[in-house]
């Protein structure tokens, strides 16, 4: 995996000017998704920068759409936090996926 890094960072560089043209909620998922992929091991590591990325995208909206998501990041990384301490999990990296997730959650629902 470790030969496929650079690479992978060229691509993601390459495409970002695609990028720009997307919403920022996708912009951030597809970011996050290259990002996960080049530095984890797994799919569950694509899936959760996917969801990190895509939840700060959100975040960044002007108007009522943001607000609703920074709300929803601001519940969900409580409560990601929260459940990842109490299964004895990294706590940071529950909030972060908390965050991401609740923030997708309250820009869907707004």
């Amino acid at each position: 995996m470790k030969k496929y890094i650079p690479g992978l960072l060229i691509l993601s560089f390459a495409f970002s000017g695609n990028v720009l043209a997307l919403d920022k909620t996708s912009g951030g998922a597809i970011a996050g998704a290259a990002i996960g992929a080049a530095t984890g091991k797994s799919v569950k590591s694509t899936v959760g920068g996917a969801v990190v990325g895509g939840g700060t995208g959100a975040m960044f909206k002007s108007g009522d759409t943001g607000k609703a998501a920074r709300k929803g990041g601001a519940i969900g990384a409580a409560v990601g936090g929260v459940a990842a301490a109490a299964t004895g999990n990294n706590v940071l990296k529950g909030a972060a996926v908390g965050a991401g997730g609740g923030a997708l959650i309250g820009e869907a629902t707004h």
